[in-house]
């Protein structure tokens, strides 16, 4: 949030998805806990430390104050949360006085979370208890993604009305002005109130990085086939995810051997096949972990191309599913089908079987997968197999 944002909410008060905490109190590891849990359960929100009751920032003192108190709250995530719970976590200085805010995701998939062993939700300003019926809703409601949710603060002047149009002419055959707020409501592009969602502003903001900073790709082709300070090229990929698609197939399209040899009356071609590398852009893109503080990384080495992205597999998947195909479980399902939609002319989702054909057709190593620090890596070599072995 920027600073303008953050003095609106100040003046706004607290509400469902604000609250204000003073810094002249030590606050107790089981108070930060219990505030955290309700903003989980609920629909997310903010916590502000350092605001006194009326809105008036009166800081948590100074920077080394600030960085205990975030080591505290870190803690209060880890352990005084259960399941423990990831925040984002803020220093901004407002007025002249030092804030931290904690951000809470809604609509976690851990849901729901409790403090002490007791369940809270926030009701307005209030935090309290949850009744039974409210766990029960709450285990029910597990289908909403983080894609669908509200962007705080987003209105729907961020998004790109212009490009949203022409995704409505390519895809539906329909571009009519007067039909555009049915579409954006009806593709969760924005919330009833016309609040963008994640999904409306990755797809089709102005600014996506304004609200999710890290929503880009880390484009780097190293000089060797080891990482190391010696680069060829480095690029970082911003914008709406068509933009950083097609960044992205740009920069590979120049770093990525792609040799052809005719063979009779054939053109053969080499290299890694195109249709590969962009399903493994795709992926990474569509169902990377967007809340997050990771950037889709790609690297490009003397004889490998490597895409990670930030996020395990969803809950059993695993390595051996994927590489059989036919089971799939979409992280920003909203997302995924809107960019099939947007790039319905590419062979889209084609599947790990069928990148394993393409590639084998090449004469090349199948896709290696690896899970490790929470991310997702696929590594695609373009030396054969038994060019490496020799």
């Amino acid at each position: 949030m920027d600073t303008e944002t953050i003095e609106r909410r100040l003046r706004a008060g607290e509400d469902s998805r604000t609250e204000f905490k003073s810094g002249r109190e030590d606050l107790p590891a089981k108070t930060l806990a219990k505030e955290i849990v309700a903003f989980a359960n609920s629909q997310g929100g903010q916590l502000f430390i350092g605001v006194e009751d009326d809105g008036s920032p009166t800081g948590v003192g100074s920077l080394r104050e600030a960085d205990q108190l975030m080591q505290k709250l870190s803690a209060a995530c880890q352990t005084g949360v259960q399941p423990a719970i990831w925040c984002s976590l803020l220093k901004v200085e407002v007025g002249g006085k030092l804030l931290v805010i904690v951000d809470v995701p809604p609509f976690s998939p851990d849901r729901p979370y409790r403090a002490d062993r007791t369940f809270y939700l926030r009701d307005g300003s209030v935090c309290r208890e949850a009744t039974r019926v409210e766990l029960v809703r709450m285990l029910q409601s597990q289908d909403v993604h983080f894609d669908e949710t509200p962007v705080d603060g987003a209105t729907r002047d961020d998004l790109d009305l212009d490009a949203f149009d022409a995704f409505l002419r390519e895809a539906y055959q329909t571009g009519a002005a007067t039909q555009r707020a049915h579409y954006l409501r009806a593709l969760k592009c924005v919330e009833a109130d016309e609040t963008p969602t994640v999904a409306g502003v990755l797809l089709f903001g102005r600014d996506p990085q304004r609200w999710l900073p890290d929503a880009r790709v880390s484009a780097v082709r190293f000089a060797t086939d080891r990482p190391s300070n010696d680069l060829v090229d480095r690029r970082e990929l911003t914008g709406a995810l068509s933009a950083q698609i097609e960044g992205v197939i740009a920069f590979l399209r120049q770093h990525v051997p792609a040799p052809s040899r005719v063979e009779g009356w054939e053109r053969v071609e080499g290299g890694l096949p195109e249709s590969v590398l962009r399903e493994a852009v795709l992926n990474a893109l569509a169902h990377r972990d967007y809340r997050a503080a990771s950037q889709v990384r790609i690297f490009v080495h003397g004889d490998r191309v490597e895409v990670i992205n930030a996020g395990l597999l969803l809950n059993h998947l695993t390595l051996d599913s994927i590489r059989l195909g036919g089971l799939s479980q979409r992280r920003n399902p909203v997302i995924a089908a809107l960019l099939a939609r947007a790039r319905r002319r590419e062979n889209l989702w084609m599947g790990v079987p069928e990148m394993n054909g393409v590639m084998r057709e090449r004469g090349l190593p199948e896709p290696e997968f690896d899970l490790s620090g929470g991310h997702f890596r696929v590594v695609l070599r373009w030396v054969p197999a038994l060019a490496r072995a020799a």
